[in-house]
């Protein structure tokens, strides 16, 4: 992961799908995006941040899926034109979860795609 910069025409790609989830889960407050070092900038980790935090990671991984399965019916990512791969992941506290399996702690460089203004 790191500081990479997201190119501004994914990172508009990434805007317009993280608005549609925030409005399918309203109890998402902010998702961030990140490279995936291992990836070299072609795939990225969109990081849903819940209020409340899920309990446990995998009442996460259930709200995550449930995400994933709206993404895939709707083919939004299609209708949306978004031709680079992404994983979408959550955060508990200081750790990030990514449905690989991998737990990371929160890493910096994120960029801000969607955030709950209403407060």
């Amino acid at each position: 992961m790191g500081g990479e910069i997201i190119q501004s025409e994914k990172l508009e790609k990434l805007k317009e799908l993280a608005v549609y989830l925030a409005r399918w889960d309203k109890r998402i407050e902010k998702i961030v995006a990140f490279p995936d070092s291992k990836q070299e900038g072609t795939k990225f980790d969109l990081i849903c941040c819940f209020d409340p935090e899920p309990l446990n990671d995998s009442a996460g991984f259930f709200w995550i899926a449930n995400l994933l399965t709206r993404l895939e019916v709707e083919a939004l990512d299609e209708r949306l034109k978004i031709l680079h791969p992404f994983d979408l992941g959550f955060e508990i506290g200081e750790q990030v979860f990514l449905p690989n399996g991998i737990i990371i702690r929160s890493p910096g460089g994120q960029t801000v795609v969607w955030q709950n203004h209403e407060e």
